[in-house]
Parts: structure tokens; sequence; C-alpha cells
């Protein structure tokens, strides 16, 4: 029986899809596991990180509500209906001021 090297469990390939799907079109995006708590981000593309001004590794585990991201300007009631979105199974939009990493506010 041949010897079985590298991951034993099929890739996920949906999550590669999505990624290659986005990334071709100038996007700028990041994917959560909603399956954990606080459901934190599994991935951000470079797009992401330079709109922000994060390195992946800041950004890779924290809140999909993007909490590092609020600043003076970040309205309490968006971060409510952010968050409310996360829980339910509808599609909403939210008009959200976030801040960079280093100070300036991109909404």
């Amino acid at each position: 029986m041949p010897v079985r090297r590298g991951h034993v469990a099929p890739q996920n390939t949906f999550l590669g899809v999505i990624i290659r799907k986005f990334e071709g079109q100038n996007k700028k995006f990041l994917i959560a596991n909603a399956r954990v708590q606080n459901c934190a981000i599994i991935y951000c593309n470079d797009g992401f990180c330079e709109m922000t001004g994060f390195s992946r590794p800041d950004v890779m585990q924290k809140p999909c509500t993007c909490d590092f991201l609020h600043g003076q300007l970040t309205s309490r009631h968006s971060v409510a209906q952010v968050a409310q979105a996360l829980l339910g199974s509808e599609e909403r939009k939210v008009e959200i001021t976030y801040h960079r990493k280093d100070g300036p506010q991109r909404r």
C-alpha cells in the first residue's frame, strides 16, 4: 500500500474558489469562520491589508466585526447593525466608518 504524504484530509476547495474569484476582480475582502466564537477571520487578501494598514498576521483570528478598525467616527449604531446582521441570515447594507491602523478613516 502506498504511503500518503502531505494532507490526509481533502483540501477545502470552496475557499480556494472564492479567493481566486475575488482576487482577480481587484476586491478587498476577508473570510471568517462562522463556526467559531466571534466568527474569527481566517483569510484576508493583500488588498484588505493595504486598505487597512494592518498586516495579515495582525488581522488573522480577530473577530469579523473588525473591532480593530473602529475609531472616533465609527457609529455605535452601525456597529450594532453589523453585529445583528452577522447573527441573522439576511443580507444587509450598512454604512460604517472604519479607521486605518495609522488613523485616517475609510468608508
